[in-house]
């Protein structure tokens, strides 16, 4: 059905003697793998760009994909690992640049994206990382991506000072200087599943800065800001650091004060009591039956809905609305004992403090403008 050409030129490996050497040192077998698995399913139309964050609904967390998107990703990630094995890396080296590489295309290598990115990394030719032919070539790509002596120029990960330091996320965005500099760290579940899966030990040691071969190391750089993210990818949501602290268990023993005729906890009227004097006249509504979804924090009295007026998605003031009072909530929530926040088909945890996808729960349509939470804010406390 195709040649061997035909499928390594689908799987986006080339074929020139450079990329064949390279191949060679990060495992004979993997490009066997890559040509039998991923040619079927090279970059289309129809594929996944994830340079920025949707604004519409997905999962949780990534979806779990089986068949010949998995397949893909697991020939991928055994790529990228190759390459840290052969440099030398550890293996938090091959988790950071699995993670980055499933933001930005899912672990495909798309030859399209964001204005010029492309291939695993979304790396872009005007930014220096290469032609595209060569980011095309994962190898290249993985190379490109963990940096040191050789070109491309752009900094990669070991030359950032002390990146084995910083959370997986951080590490990324110190390459990646992405819009959405917390947008990786919603993929390290998806990525040790892979991992695994691929028989790829993460656990690995491994000298962080194999490679670098620089005077020195080169610090994070400036991520860039709110004003551009929005610019970008229609942002104007924050986010923030994990919230700790301990929030016992409460009763519904208070009268809700959004006048509903249900009992709620007194730590939610606490929180409706300080959006109030907060924000500019929230229409809220805590305590509901909810009798199609019995597992909701409704009708335990620990949860509300701030309405803003319309469908966000066609209704920039109501967007604006929706941002200040999720962006409020998320800034109080370490000492309002908010729980996590649906906003804008998205849902933000204290327990990481990053905004993630919405899919609905398996009881909502993420689409619809209620399902998704495009026309109110939902707020669930502790």
């Amino acid at each position: 059905m195709y040649s061997a050409r035909d499928l390594a030129g689908a799987a986006g490996l080339g074929s020139s003697s450079g990329v064949a050497t390279k191949v060679a040192a990060a495992g004979g077998l993997l490009i066997l793998m890559v040509v039998v698995m991923l040619a079927p399913f090279g970059a289309r139309g129809d594929q996944i760009n994830a340079a920025c964050p949707p604004g519409v609904a997905g999962g949780a967390r990534d979806p779990m994909p089986d068949g010949p998107l998995r397949i893909t990703q697991i020939a991928y990630a055994k790529i990228i690992d190759g390459v840290a094995v052969s440099r030398g890396l550890p293996g938090q080296a091959t988790l950071v640049a699995l993670m980055t590489a499933l933001q930005e295309s899912q672990l495909q290598n798309l030859s399209y994206g964001d204005r010029d990115s492309v291939g695993l990394f979304q790396q872009r030719p005007a930014a220096g990382w290469g032609t595209v032919e060569q980011i095309m070539d994962p190898v290249y790509a993985a190379q490109a991506f963990f940096g040191g002596s050789q070109p491309p120029s752009p900094p990669g990960l070991v030359d950032i000072n002390g990146w084995d330091a910083m959370p997986y996320t951080v590490a990324a965005q110190a390459v990646q200087v992405s819009a959405f500099p917390d947008a990786y760290a919603r993929h390290e579940d998806t990525a040790r599943d892979i991992a695994e899966e691929a028989g790829i030990d993460l656990n690995r040691a491994g000298d962080p800065y194999a490679g670098r071969g620089r005077p020195g190391p080169l610090p994070v750089r400036a991520v860039p800001s709110a004003a551009d993210a929005a610019a970008q990818c229609g942002g104007g949501l924050v986010s923030g650091r994990p919230i700790g602290g301990v929030w016992p268990p409460e009763e519904q023993s208070v009268p809700d004060p959004t006048g509903t005729g249900g009992m709620v906890t007194p730590r939610t009227a606490a929180w409706v009591a300080k959006a109030r004097a907060a924000l500019p006249n929230p229409s809220i509504s805590c305590w509901d039956a909810h009798v199609w979804n019995p597992t909701s924090d409704h009708p335990k009295g620990k949860a509300c809905d701030v309405m803003v007026g319309a469908d966000s998605r066609k209704s920039p003031p109501a967007k604006a609305k929706g941002d200040q009072i999720a962006n409020w909530t998320l800034q109080t929530a370490a000492t309002t004992g908010v729980r996590y926040v649906i906003w804008y088909g998205k849902i933000w945890s204290a327990r990481t403090g990053q905004w993630r996808p919405y899919n609905g729960g398996g009881v909502y349509n993420p689409t619809d403008a209620t399902g998704g939470h495009y026309d109110h804010v939902h707020v669930s406390m502790y």
